[in-house]
């Protein structure tokens, strides 16, 4: 059976009956295969407050990359950071990027280009700046959630400061709905209890902070996907290595994680001293669109 045109449609019901055209349409194009849907590359990356040189090296590099959507941390208000982040709004990305009113405070930016949603509403930090929260739309939505958890030594000061942020970051993580998909991504300055070398320089809220994350339910994505492998994500003076730069994903999202990786050529070429993380999310299908029975009755 062959389908002409639209209008042809009432014929086709009068002599085959609805199932029948509709029997017959599965069969003319059901040999033709959906193109896979295009996945989603999301990228988190310490810019170390660059300056204009180095933005503009970073911005090729980003652009060869193609990632849908960045997670960028240690952004500054300075020259290179504002040109980096009005390039993206130049280019229609959407771009998140509070930034700090005391001056030499460090922050987080998300840079998109995915369809947003409307966002859930969710407590802050005291370091705003520093913990960006946003909601995109790919097909199903999720929240996306970045953050620069900041460094400290072993002043009393930064100590509490970095607890601090570091304990209400868990607290919205545990507001948000159960049922809803999270991603959380940035620089967390902080490594694994079973972290290989061992620093000594850790303390047990560090690492209890981390588990907090996963206890909460979200999951790291390249430890899940690379078991037993060791990265480092920031080299230090030394030569040690580091891993602080993480992708969480809640239990929503982990099934369609196709690669979880860390991009080493942003550190290897001076370009950051962290690599990058890129995670890749499988595309969801296109909503095929579907020919009701009405509308083929009144064809």
């Amino acid at each position: 059976m062959s389908i002409h045109h639209p209008g042809h449609y009432t014929y086709y019901v009068h002599m085959y009956g609805i199932q029948g055209v509709l029997d017959g349409m599965r069969s003319a194009f059901g040999s033709m295969s959906n193109p896979e849907p295009r996945p989603v590359r999301i990228l988190t990356l310490n810019i170390s407050g660059p300056s204009t040189e180095r933005c503009l090296r970073l911005l090729d590099a980003l652009e060869s990359l193609d990632a849908d959507l960045l997670v960028l941390t240690e952004t500054r208000d300075n020259a290179g950071t504002r040109m980096l982040l009005d390039a993206y709004r130049e280019r229609d990305y959407v771009v998140i990027s509070p930034m700090a009113a005391t001056a030499g405070e460090r922050g987080a930016a998300i840079v998109h280009r995915l369809p947003v949603d409307t966002p859930l509403s969710t407590r802050t930090a005291d370091l705003a700046q520093r913990l960006v929260v946003t909601r995109v739309d790919d097909g199903r939505p999720f929240t996306v959630i970045g953050a620069y958890v900041p460094s400290r030594d072993a002043s009393p000061g930064k100590i509490l400061r970095k607890q601090t942020f570091l304990n209400q970051l868990i607290s919205l993580l545990s507001e948000l709905p159960p049922e809803e998909d999270v991603l959380l991504l940035g620089d967390f300055n902080v490594v694994g209890r079973s972290h290989v070398p061992r620093y000594s320089t850790f303390r047990a809220w560090e690492y209890d902070a981390l588990e907090a994350i996963e206890a909460i339910g979200l999951v790291d994505a390249f430890a899940l996907l690379n078991p037993g492998i060791q990265a480092h994500s920031w080299i230090g003076r030394k030569g040690d290595g580091y891993r602080y730069d993480y992708a969480f994903a809640s239990e929503g999202l982990i099934g369609r994680i196709r690669d979880c990786s860390y991009l080493h050529d942003f550190r290897l070429k001076g370009l950051s001293d962290h690599a990058g993380l890129l995670t890749t999310l499988n595309g969801l299908p296109a909503e095929p669109e579907v020919v009701s029975k009405l509308e083929l009755v009144s064809a």
